[in-house]
């Protein structure tokens, strides 16, 4: 990648389009062993412009993500970097006994992007909402999990992942437009969380879209006389244990995923090893089905928009 970011252009890009319009294309010019496969999501992954340049790389698979999951397996024996994209709670949980055989079991490095995490499909309901993801990905052995905060970092974990010599699971969330949460190029290590911001009182730690959340929580609790570090936590295997903060008075985890199995069960698995620590506040998805509705609908009634966590939060303190 060259030194200057043009961190504006990526954020209007999106992450899809940052990570496979400009970063892949990048790639293609460094090594010509990549294979993209897509089912049907192309366009709304940022693969345009990569599969007119590169239409020899790119397969079309259809709406039939165990099959592309196999095929990618047959391709990467053949000596082939696969790179499969779909919507993230198809690839995952549709594809998850492929993914854990050929990814897992047989340890082959396929990158698996799933796109419309979370909540992000709003309309589309609960059959399209990725809110296990993370929990079934950290299951499989071998597996690495990244969840990008923003179309910067989006752009990183595919360069890592691509030259990774082990299957990487990369979570991407939104369309288009994104805010930037890094102003400029910085050293992406995985499995090493990333300190935003330095506080004495609790310690916010989340991933992925709650980046931005949790930097507005800080703020609002800081005219509360609360203060707060704020870390990303990008990477939830390899988890980085040493960034959790025990000298708090709190801990909470933020996620646009079920608080079952992925960040926040992370965390408390880390802090299960140690005799004393502070308490945690996992606030994510509860264990429910939600009603179909905008996002930021959906993420104030599961209790994700920053006044509702905030309040979760003083609560807690009380």
């Amino acid at each position: 990648m060259e030194n200057k970011i043009n961190v504006k252009l990526l954020s209007m890009a999106g992450q899809g389009g940052s990570a496979f319009g400009i970063s892949l294309i990048n790639l293609m010019k460094e090594r010509n062993d990549l294979m993209v496969l897509s089912s049907d999501m192309s366009t709304p992954a940022g693969l345009d412009k990569f599969k007119v340049a590169y239409s020899d790389h790119f397969m079309n698979m259809g709406i039939a993500e165990q099959n592309m999951i196999g095929t990618a397996a047959g391709l990467t024996e053949e000596g082939y970097k696969s790179v499969c994209v779909a919507q993230s709670c198809f690839i995952t949980m549709r594809s998850f006994e492929q993914v854990r055989q050929y990814c897992g079991y047989m340890k082959l490095p396929i990158v698996i992007v799933g796109i419309g995490s979370g909540l992000s499909l709003q309309y589309m309901g609960n059959t399209h909402y990725s809110i296990e993801d993370m929990a079934l990905m950290r299951t499989i052995p071998g597996m690495t999990v990244i969840a990008p905060c923003d179309a910067l970092e989006a752009m990183k974990a595919l360069e890592f992942a691509v030259n990774h010599d082990g299957p990487v699971y990369i979570r991407l969330y939104g369309g288009t437009g994104i805010p930037s949460i890094y102003d400029e190029d910085y050293d992406f290590k995985v499995g090493s969380a990333v300190k935003l911001r330095e506080g004495k009182d609790i310690q916010l730690i989340a991933t992925g879209s709650m980046i931005l959340t949790a930097m507005k929580v800080a703020d609002m609790l800081n005219e509360e006389r609360i203060t707060a570090t704020v870390t990303n936590m990008h990477t939830i295997k390899p988890f980085d244990s040493s960034a959790i903060e025990l000298d708090k008075q709190l801990i909470v985890t933020l996620e646009e995923h079920s608080f079952i199995g992925g960040l926040g069960s992370t965390v408390a698995e880390s802090l299960s090893v140690h005799p004393q620590h502070p308490k945690l506040l996992k606030l994510g998805i509860s264990d429910t089905f939600m009603p179909v509705g905008s996002y930021t609908y959906l993420l104030n009634q599961v209790g994700l928009s920053p006044e509702k966590i905030k309040e979760s939060i003083i609560k807690e303190l009380k």
